[in-house]
Parts: structure tokens; sequence; C-alpha cells
């Protein structure tokens, strides 16, 4: 039976010079694509979402390419078990 190996943890300061890597046009294509998906989960009408995604798909394939041509994420060995880490809840600073 193959061992699972541990999840690497992936803090936002790792992230950030991979980001910072990007050329300017990507970065605002990734920001925007984000934003995109934060207003949605907020509860944007459904009709500006509409709006907002033209082309989004498009856009967001096109940066995650380039970062895929750049070998930005490949030191991650287990994409799963490190989007299960990423993911897990962490206490905020002043909210216990």
């Amino acid at each position: 039976m193959e061992k699972m190996q541990k999840p690497q943890k992936m803090s936002l300061g790792k992230i950030l010079p991979l980001v910072e890597s990007l050329p300017q046009a990507d970065k605002l294509h990734l920001m925007q694509s984000l934003l995109t998906q934060l207003a949605w989960d907020q509860g944007i009408s459904r009709l500006v979402q509409e709006k907002i995604e033209n082309g989004r798909g498009r856009s967001m394939a096109a940066v995650l390419q380039r970062m895929a041509d750049r070998g930005a994420l490949s030191h991650i060995d287990d994409p799963a078990a490190w989007q299960r880490e990423i993911r897990k809840d962490r206490p905020l600073p002043g909210r216990e």
C-alpha cells in the first residue's frame, strides 16, 4: 500500500511571489477573475455577474496556461492534498 505524502502548506507568502512573477496583464486578469468569484460568492445579482463573466473563462485559461508554462506551481507534489490543506478553516485573529 502506498503511503500518502503529507500535504504541503502553501501560505500567502509563498503564493505572492508566484503571482508577482506574472506579467502585469496576467496579474490583472487573475485579480479580475478572483474578484468576480468573490462577488459571486457574496451574492451579486446574476445579471451583473453575466456581464462580468463574458470572456472570463478564456482569460483565466490563458493566465493559468502561462503559469503552467513557467512551472509556477511545480513544487506541489500532490495537488489534491495541497488544495485540501489550503481550504481548511483557520482561526481568524481576534475572533476566538
